[in-house]
């Protein structure tokens, strides 16, 4: 018989000893049979570690898909060996040479076994190799009964290619289909001949049903030196959840020193669970933080909360801490698209984000926002109804910037499209009420209906449209001699179309196609006085491409813009030949005013210049590996030159490169930079870099320098980091470390997070 693998077809019929030869076995005497010729050998003795580590995919740094088991021809065993010796009276056999067993579920590999026909048991005082679903052993002296899955051995190596674990073992009992025990234990996740790692132990049990294994006075070892000790450790054979203490996290940083959280997770039930996670600050003491979690069918959410007791370092806060919950209800046992959502957030103090907080985003947060909100939504319809609440936390920002609190707002938005005469409808009804302390407040009613007509074929488009809108107010501590109940009636009606030019053509030896898309949009909108409607939530609109065919340039309803203009763009598009994806695209468009514009957010001048600023956008991803993409705002009428300008390429290579570099400009506001890198130089070692600078202010806002190092079952992150406070005053250092332990886990800070958010595409 050729030379079977384990996820090879089943042995021919010459070779077959199953119970169907029961009867035959009646004599009294011995019964020897053996194959006419001597076979190619199935398992050579020195195979048997290739048959262990077959589909393990040691030199990759992922597990191995788990090989499936050679079914038998029937569910009866199947024996195939060189030679056999039945003894009828014990119903038994001895096989020798090369014998393979096979049985539901399992399969073994001998040179010379015994087998118990009448109790299922087999027998083997050499080498005897055990393949079920999920492990494979290799050892001596060594009994296994077929039927209860049972079965002691001696010697013992194993292995679990799910994991892609190994290891090696003093003694070893299987209980069960899905439950073993081993004494004497070692346990890796490197390759053989690699000891990165170690963990040892006196004993582990493994249940497969669970997915864990539970190590008895474990030793962890990390390139030779203890690092670990344990009287009880579980490890997690899969991805589900368990209860236990969490890898812990290690830090440094100059404004609160050694950093150190030990989390421990309470699995609960399958839709809820906890986590405490106490964490040691040297500079300021023992902050306390827990969450909680739950997930039924109607409804989802998280509660955190930390406490710091008694802040060492900061006197003028003492006990300080934090809250943040969030739900989600779906609420269609009431009515059909029916939903809520609650956001809190809360934090003692304005400081307590930048002293304590974790990442970059949550240190340059300025405005804390909480929110509740009750939705409603259909095919044609909306609806919301919610309240906002800021805690501003920038003590530079004045009070008049301060956003307002909507305590609540109101909105319903109808739309139907393709409705009568083949029209397009909506109308939008929103009611607001702002609070602000030291401000104008009050009450807001919006109304805003709109009909379009929209005109689509294969060469182009044409859409006129016509909308209205009303906007009335009643205010509290108006400005003296300003009317308290302000309200303005405007309309606005645009035409706007585009035509569609292509063609076929052949560049860099690929099939593309090429597109030119001409665009014109026309809008009136006749002045109307506002100048004593507040400004509650509406600012000028950011000049972008999309912006410029917008029938409003402000962002709210505080202000609509009076017009007279045209915008006049094109756009051009390359798109693959072979799928239609998009290669390239470049926009460039400007608009052209026939009168002044009016309205303005202040008490400014009217508006006079001719044209707007021509707004350019480019995107491609034309070269392999590369996504680029750029955009300008250029003032013709002020000649100096951009006054926004956006530009960013990345890069993401086979091998794990992973490249970032943009530049941001806002004249007069802001200009920076921004390269950040993760770029492996060998198969060890990987650099890690990032350098976020202001050339406004001449001046660093992030640096990040790392090195990371290691292979496939084990890998070390050291990154060092020094950035910028909210307020801009002074720099925060802080060291991150990480030991990930392929199989294990991994101890210390999270920087996969951290380098997910600094490092684009990573």
């Amino acid at each position: 018989t050729p030379e079977p693998e384990i996820t090879g077809s089943p042995p021919t019929q010459d070779t077959l000893v199953s119970s169907e030869v029961e009867e035959s076995l009646s004599d009294e005497t011995a019964v020897t049979t053996e194959t006419p010729e001597e076979p190619e050998s199935a398992v050579p003795a020195n195979q048997y570690e290739v048959l262990m580590d077959q589909g393990m995919a040691w030199d990759e740094c992922k597990a191995a898909a788990v090989p499936g088991l050679p079914a038998p021809s029937n569910d009866l065993i199947e024996i195939e060996a060189d030679s056999a010796t039945a003894f009828p009276e014990q119903d038994s056999a001895q096989f020798q040479g090369n014998v393979i067993i096979r049985h539901p579920n399992q399969t073994l590999y001998a040179d010379d076994l015994h087998y118990d026909n009448r109790r299922q048991l087999i027998k083997a005082d050499q080498q005897l190799l055990i393949q079920l679903r999920d492990l494979r052993l290799l050892g001596k002296q060594a009994w296994f009964d077929l039927n209860e899955y049972k079965g002691e051995m001696a010697d013992v190596s194993y292995r679990i290619p799910s994991r892609k674990a190994r290891g090696e073992a003093g003694k070893m009992a299987l209980l069960d289909e899905d439950h073993s025990r081993f004494e004497g234990i070692s346990y890796t996740t490197c390759p053989p001949g690699n000891r990165g790692f170690m963990l040892s132990a006196d004993s582990m049990e493994i249940d497969q049903e669970k997915q864990i294994g539970i190590f008895k006075a474990a030793r962890l070892r990390f390139l030779g030196v203890p690092v670990f000790y344990a009287p009880s450790l579980t490890v997690s054979l899969d991805d589900s959840r368990k209860s236990g203490l969490l890898v812990p996290s290690l830090g440094y940083s100059s404004k609160n020193g050694a950093d150190i959280t030990t989390p421990y997770y309470f699995n609960l039930a399958p839709n809820y669970d906890a986590t405490i996670m106490p964490r040691l600050l040297s500079k300021r003491g023992l902050l306390l933080g827990g969450e909680f979690r739950f997930l039924t069918p109607r409804n989802d959410g998280l509660f955190f909360g930390e406490i710091l007791p008694d802040d060492r370092e900061s006197d003028k806060h003492g006990t300080r801490g934090a809250i943040h919950a969030r739900t989600h209800s779906n609420l269609n046992f009431l009515t059909e698209g029916l939903s809520a959502d609650v956001d809190i957030n809360w934090v003692s103090d304005d400081d307590y984000l930048d002293d304590l907080g974790r990442s970059l985003a949550v240190t340059s947060t300025r405005h804390l926002l909480s929110r509740a909100a009750l939705n409603w939504r259909l095919p044609e319809w909306d609806a919301i109804a919610e309240v906002r609440d800021y805690k501003t936390l920038d003590e530079g920002i004045a009070a008049e910037d301060h956003p307002y609190s909507l305590l609540p707002r109101l909105a319903v938005n109808w739309t139907r499209f393709q409705g009568a005469g083949g029209l397009d409808y909506s109308v939008g009804v929103e009611m607001t009420s702002f609070h602000r302390d030291d401000s104008v407040t009050g009450s807001r009613f919006d109304l805003r209906p709109r009909a379009s007509l929209p005109l689509r074929n294969n060469w182009g488009f044409l859409e006129p449209a016509l909308s209205g809108r009303y906007t009335i107010y009643e205010l509290d501590d108006q400005v003296p001699g300003l009317d308290d109940k302000p309200d303005r009636a405007t309309w606005s009606a645009s035409l706007d179309g585009g035509l569609f030019f292509d063609r076929s053509v052949n560049w860099f030896g690929r099939d593309m196609t090429h597109t030119i898309e001409p665009r014109a949009f026309y809008l009136y909108t006749p002045h109307v006085n506002q100048d004593d409607l507040p400004l509650f939530d509406t600012g000028l609109l950011d000049y972008s491409f999309d912006n410029l065919f917008r029938d409003n340039r402000f962002n709210g309803p505080d202000r609509v813009g009076d017009a007279n203009q045209l915008t006049l763009a094109l756009t051009s598009r390359v798109l693959s030949g072979n799928n239609g994806r998009e290669l390239l695209n470049a926009s460039i468009g400007q608009i052209y005013y026939f009168e002044d514009r009016r309205v303005t957010l202040y008490d400014d001048d009217p508006t006079d210049t001719r044209s707007s600023s021509v707004i350019a956008e480019l995107s491609t991803g034309i070269f392999d590996h590369w996504l680029m993409r750029a955009g300008v705002q250029v003032d013709p009428h002020a000649g100096t030159g951009i006054q926004q300008g956006l530009a960013q390429a990345n890069y993401h290579g086979e091998s794990g490169e992973r490249f970032h570099a943009s530049w941001r400009l806002r004249e007069g506001v802001l200009e920076q930079t921004d390269l950040a890198a993760y770029w492996p130089v060998s198969e060890k070692i990987s650099l890690i870099g990032r350098w976020y600078y202001s050339v406004e202010e001449r001046q660093d806002l992030e640096t990040v320098a790392g090195i990371e190092y290691g292979d496939c079952c084990w890998r070390v992150r050291a990154v060092w980091r020094r950035y910028l406070d909210s307020d801009g005053t002074e720099y925060n250092n802080t060291a991150l470390l990480q030991l990930e332990l392929n199989g294990l886990g991994k101890l210390g800070n999270d920087i996969d997070n951290f380098l997910d958010r600094t490092i684009y595409g990573y």
